[in-house]
């Protein structure tokens, strides 16, 4: 296992950290939220908000474990906050040579993908990061890895707001220590006070923060009853009830809504707690408020966000209702009936309407072809994956009379012969070996029957199953991104297709936590790879 190297301003980076007073904090919702983005964009079962301590990982927020740190050696995110400016992926750890032989990777809980995207402060200074962490290897699109991004940009802005907020509380309490002993007691304990009152309900002491929320100066202020500020009413239904609890010697808390003079209507979350003299009798009671209505907008933020990714998810629904039922009935009619104008009527068209009538039935037969493609895509995201011992030969047995037609129209032929067993989910991988096979017949070289060879190769990790042609070959400038959806290299004049076929099978491997590649030489073939790791352990990792 690979120990990184601390970052060159790893004594500064420290003392940033300990600056924010963040850690062994209690949890909070808001980073909570975070994670929980975190782990719903990219699919993970664990998701984290760590940082990164002299000799300890320490979670801020946990998605997926039950330990709240870690050693700092042992930890995947000392490697991410070594490079601030980018989102460190790690596809298959048990690739890296820095990761294979972890004991989270060679053993329990047998990781397989990290992606860490780093905290960084306004001022440069990696703290830890926002990471995602998979038992099977994956890989994350573009989109995803800029949502990480924009997650850790988050976390840095509620880490500073609430260091500023706890700097400015240390220096109020520190005033207020000068002043009274009952307010020593309290900054000590490290409230962020703001205002004392004693059994009578009179303001005894007010820190620069109340006057600048309620205006007004401390002569206004001091000794002067609790409700001459609030109100009547609010004094009476809301805080006196509280503050008879605080001074009875209870520790009080509740979130309202308060409208100040200086500030508007803002959030605030209030603590009381009953001071007592070296005698141990109560002489009052410390209201602190701490103004939230930041983090409530961030919160109400992130419930907005999630909530479009519902309506999303609604709306791809709704648009598979519409191919499968909407736009299917109309296509199939039209096919059925040019059908019919084929078998009964064809003698008695001119030449020209039945070439016309050969249009319609071409483009029909697209359009149909298309929609079972479209199905095919969209249905791939809400598909739970099944896995379990597939023989490859098998499928590709099936697929030889599928695909007879062809076959013989082509005079080519499908190649195989007994493979090992790969653990995969039978009907997806189907999909992807028919698509190619279909795909070695079809973009066959003018005069020479086409060959589809069908091999499984047993690798550390997995299985690769490699379909091979002996067709035209692909030219080296667009192997790249021939798995992009609708893309076609060729005009369906000569070669028939829909664009989507490579862009499913691309999906189907992603499903599986595997990926698709491709080598390729123009007028020679094409050898098309579905790379599947091995079959995951039980997890571990929740």
């Amino acid at each position: 296992m690979q120990t990184p190297p601390l970052p060159a301003n790893e004594a500064q980076r420290l003392s940033r950290l300990h600056g924010l007073n963040v850690l062994d904090t209690l949890p909070q919702k808001a980073f909570d939220d975070i994670s929980a983005l975190a782990q719903l964009i990219c699919g993970t079962p664990v998701a984290l908000i760590t940082l990164i301590d002299q000799n300890r990982q320490w979670f801020k927020s946990r998605i997926g474990i039950d330990e709240p740190e870690i050693p700092r050696e042992l930890a995947f995110c000392s490697h991410a906050i070594l490079e601030p400016d980018n989102v460190m992926v790690v596809e298959n750890l048990s690739h890296d040579s820095r990761f294979n032989d972890h004991p989270f990777v060679a053993g329990a809980p047998d990781v397989r993908f990290y992606a860490g995207a780093p905290i960084v402060t306004h001022d440069g200074f990696a703290l830890g990061t926002v990471c995602v962490v998979d038992s099977k290897a994956r890989t994350l699109q573009a989109d995803q890895l800029d949502a990480l991004r924009r997650l850790a940009s988050l976390v840095v802005s509620l880490l500073e707001h609430e260091s500023v907020r706890m700097a400015e509380a240390t220096r109020t309490s520190e005033a207020w220590r000068l002043q009274h002993e009952e307010l020593t007691a309290m900054a000590i304990a490290g409230l962020d006070l703001q205002v004392y009152i004693d059994p009578n309900y009179l303001i005894q002491h007010v820190n620069d923060t109340y006057l600048a929320y309620w205006g007004g100066t401390r002569e206004d202020i001091i000794g002067r009853h609790i409700a001459e500020r609030v109100g009547d009413d609010a004094f009476r239904n809301i805080i006196q009830p509280q503050l008879a609890r605080a001074l009875a010697g209870e520790s009080v808390s509740y979130t309202r809504k308060t409208d100040f003079p200086a500030r508007g209507s803002r959030h605030v979350e209030v603590a009381l707690l009953p001071v007592r003299n070296a005698r141990g009798e109560i002489t009052g009671a410390v209201m602190r408020a701490q103004d939230v209505q930041e983090t409530r907008a961030r919160e109400a933020q992130l419930q907005q966000t999630v909530a479009l990714l519902e309506q999303r998810t609604m709306e791809q629904e709704r648009f598979i209702h519409i191919i499968s039922h909407d736009l299917r009935e109309p296509i199939n009619t039209v096919n059925n009936f040019a059908s019919l104008l084929v078998t009964d009527h064809q003698e008695e068209l001119s030449p020209s309407a039945r070439r016309y009538l050969s249009f319609v039935q071409s483009g029909g037969q697209r359009m149909s072809f298309l929609l079972d493609d479209l199905l095919h895509f969209v249905r791939l995201d809400s598909r739970t994956v099944q896995l379990r011992p597939v023989e490859v030969s098998r499928l590709m047995q099936q697929i030889e009379v599928d695909l007879a037609p062809a076959i013989s129209r082509m005079d080519g032929r499908l190649d195989y012969h007994p493979q090992p067993t790969v653990m995969a989910d039978e009907s997806l991988l189907r999909i992807v070996l028919k698509n190619l096979a279909s795909n070695g017949l079809k973009f066959s070289r003018r005069g020479v029957p086409p060959v589809v060879h069908t091999t499984v190769e047993q690798v550390d990790g997995g299985h690769r199953i490699h379909v091979s042609d002996n067709g035209i070959g692909i030219a080296t400038d667009h192997q790249h991104d021939i798995f992009d959806m609708f893309k076609r290299l060729h005009t369906r004049k000569h070669y028939e297709g829909t664009g989507l076929g490579l862009s499913i099978c691309r999906r189907i491997a992603q499903l599986h936590g595997g990926h698709m590649s491709v080598q390729s030489v123009p007028g020679e073939g094409s050898r098309f790879t579905l790379h599947l790791p091995a079959a995951p352990a039980a997890p571990h990792l929740e």
